[in-house]
This record gives structure tokens, C-alpha cells and sequence, in this order.
């Protein structure tokens, strides 16, 4: 019985820990160069370990359906979540196939690299998933579909094919994607038509800006990155609501945009559509519905890595949602479980109870001031948060 399914994208994590006097990345990785390092951290990685680790820390009963190949990386993924969530995960061997890994380069003061082989995750699909146990849980939650080949191809027909069975089943549906690979062989890459295909059945879903912004508004993205590079930095909030209002408009009920060191934005739709969710949905759906909101995101003096970030902090999110926590709660509990984050090298190393990481954000941890001059939300600076003009507290 579990509560969470994190189905999806899985793999080896090999992060050599890099100088902390570090000068020009160009500078230090060149042919011929011998770099020392200190330890080397062998860690799970991918959504559904950093989403699963993390709410199973947080103290969600959570299974973790992935694929992995039949090797010695392999083994090390199944050792590695048998310490951490014991046996609550259903990983499925491809015979002849391998595990797919990640060599995470994450240099202090740099933003990270990663060297990333798929592998399994190229082959996962419907037949990977225990549909007993989705019965069972109030969210399905699909990890990176936009780098796995057999659910992005044909427009995502198999991914909507598992999320109608979800919904079918009365799951809550979520899907959290990774920056598509405009290069990789077989991956679809017209994202706008796969998503209008897969959001109808789709209850939450949560991108990066960037990756909202490639697939979704490609003018814009290209835009923004044509100033310095820097996507986050010339982005405008007040653009952010006619985003998220496409992605409602395309079946969406929940919208989350992870917004890096700016932030986190949410949207909802109305009373109606919240209440059709399916086990999962929030406890009081009137007091979510037709929401939109912006919070700024909790400042750690000490950042380790920002490696999986992202996805821990949709755990916070998710274990907010099914604790019955209110939308701008909820938020704020996703951006200090990232905030929990960025204080180890692993992913999940710094995760703890959901009643720590609030009470941490609550006494340890400020918020990054909201430097906000725009017109479409009102400031709430005491909890570091925007929201709509005329929506109610």
C-alpha cells in the first residue's frame, strides 16, 4: 500500500566532488589536464529516485517503479534504494540492456554538467507498471517523459495511454519533465502536439521554465536566451501567467513552474475540474481553485550542488498536497525541500521529516526578497509571496 507512485526515469549517479577553489570551467576542463578531486559520490538519480527518496524521507509511503538493465550499475540501484526506501520499489531488468547513468560535473560557483547515457529508460512503458498497485495510490507522478524514447514517440501515445488507465482507476496524475534533447534519435520533437495529446489526462504538471518555455513558447525562449544566456535572469512574472494559462487551457488542472533561484509559480483551475481529480486531490479544492501565485525561493548561504533540486522540491510539493496543506503552503513547502537540497552533494542527502524541513524554513532559513515592479500580482512581503490581483487570501 503506498500512497505515491514515482514512475519513470532512473539512473546511476557518479559525482566526482570538485575543488572548492575552482577558476573558469574553460580554463580547467581541457584536453591533456589532470584535475584532482576528492570523493567520489556513487548516488540514484533521475525522477524517480530523487522524487521517490525524497518523499519516502519526508514520510510519504511511496513506491518506485523504474527499468534498469541487467549489469553491475544495475545492481548498484537496486543496493542503493534498498538502504534508502527499502523494498518499495518494482524495477524491472531488460535482459541484454543497461542501466542508465549520469557523470554530474558540478563545479563551485558554476551551474552544473551532466554526461548522460539513457539506456533502459528508452524502453519503459505501460507493461513496466504495477496497475494493482496504482488502484491503490492517490498519485501516479511520471517522470521525464521528454527524454524517454517509447513514451515521447507517436506524440506520447503510450504515455496517454498510462495516464488514462490512471485516471481510469481514480489516480491523481503528474507529470514532471526534464530540458528535452533536441538532438537525441527518436525523441519527438514536436512537444506542443505530444502534450495536447497527454494533458487532458494529466491533473499536475510541473516544468522548469526553461523546459516550459522550448517547448511551449519557442519564440520567447529563444528570446530570452539571445540576451546573455540567462533565461532566468530576463525573465518577466508577470509573463508567467500567460504561460500557465496555456498549459490550463491544454487540459492541465494544476500547473507548477519551477523557476530556479527566481522562484516558484503555480496555477489552478476552477472548484469543478480540482474536485475531478481523483484520490489525490486537495483536501478543500475550493480554497485551491482558481489560484495563481508566485513565491521566491529560501537563500542558503552554503550550496553544495543543485543536483536534484528540482525534483525534491516537486516531492515537498506532492507530500504538501496529500498532507492537505493549502496551494500557497504548499509552494512554500516545495521550495524549502529544494532549499533542503542544495545542503548535501546527493540529491537527497539533505532530506529529512516534512515537519523538519518546515520548521527549518520556518527558524533557519529566510527568503530571497521579491524584487517585483509588475502590475498583474499583489505582494504578500511578510510571507515572500505574490498573488493575483482580486484573488482572495
Amino acid at each position: 500500500m503506498c500512497d505515491i507512485i514515482c514512475a519513470g526515469h532512473i539512473c546511476l549517479d557518479i559525482t566526482p566532488v570538485l575543488p572548492s577553489k575552482f577558476a573558469r570551467a574553460d580554463k580547467v576542463f581541457q584536453p591533456g589536464k589532470l584535475l584532482e578531486t576528492d570523493e567520489l559520490v556513487l548516488s540514484t538519480g533521475g525522477s524517480v529516485a530523487n522524487t521517490g527518496i525524497a518523499l519516502t524521507k519526508l514520510g510519504i509511503r511511496t513506491a518506485l517503479i523504474g527499468r534498469i538493465g541487467d549489469d553491475i550499475p544495475g545492481d548498484v540501484v537496486k543496493r542503493l534504494l534498498e538502504e534508502q526506501v527499502g523494498q518499495a520499489q518494482y524495477l524491472s531488468a531488460g535482459r541484454g540492456e543497461l542501466t542508465s547513468y549520469s557523470v554530474v560535473l558540478a563545479p563551485p560557483g558554476f551551474d552544473r554538467m551532466f554526461l548522460h547515457n539513457p539506456a533502459a529508460n528508452h524502453t519503459f512503458g505501460a507493461d513496466d507498471i504495477d496497475f494493482d498497485l496504482v488502484r491503490q495510490a492517490k498519485i501516479l507522478h511520471i517522470g521525464y517523459p521528454t527524454c524517454m524514447k517509447k513514451l515521447a514517440q507517436n506524440k506520447g501515445a503510450e504515455l496517454r495511454n498510462i495516464l488514462r488507465k490512471g485516471k481510469e482507476l481514480g489516480v491523481t496524475t503528474s507529470i514532471d519533465t526534464s530540458y528535452p534533447d533536441e538532438d537525441a534519435n527518436g525523441i519527438n520533437a514536436d512537444w506542443e502536439g505530444l502534450f495536447g495529446n497527454v494533458l487532458p489526462f494529466t491533473d499536475i504538471f510541473m516544468p522548469s521554465i526553461e523546459e516550459a518555455l522550448f517547448m511551449f513558447d519557442h519564440d520567447e525562449f529563444c528570446r530570452l536566451k539571445a540576451m546573455d544566456g540567462d533565461i532566468l535572469k530576463n525573465l518577466d512574472i508577470d509573463y508567467l501567467p500567460r504561460l500557465g494559462k496555456k498549459l490550463l487551457d491544454m487540459g492541465a488542472k494544476i500547473v507548477v513552474i519551477k523557476c530556479g533561484t527566481r522562484g516558484y509559480y503555480a496555477a489552478t483551475q476552477g472548484a469543478e475540474a480540482l474536485a475531478g481529480m481523483g484520490r489525490g486531490m486537495p483536501a478543500e479544492p475550493g480554497q485551491w481553485a482558481g489560484r495563481e501565485i508566485f513565491t521566491s525561493i529560501y537563500r542558503i548561504d552554503h550550496v553544495r550542488s543543485a543536483t536534484g533540486a528540482g525534483d525534491t522540491s516537486i516531492g515537498g510539493f506532492l507530500a504538501a498536497l496529500i498532507r492537505g496543506y493549502s496551494l500557497a503552503d504548499s509552494v512554500d513547502i516545495a521550495c524549502a525541500t529544494g532549499a533542503a537540497c542544495v545542503t548535501a552533494y546527493s540529491a537527497t542527502g539533505g532530506i529529512g521529516p516534512l515537519e523538519k524541513i518546515i520548521s527549518r524554513s520556518r527558524k533557519e532559513w529566510k527568503k530571497t526578497p521579491l524584487a517585483y515592479t509588475g502590475q498583474y500580482f499583489r505582494m504578500d512581503a511578510a510571507r515572500g509571496l505574490l498573488q493575483r490581483n482580486g484573488d482572495r487570501e
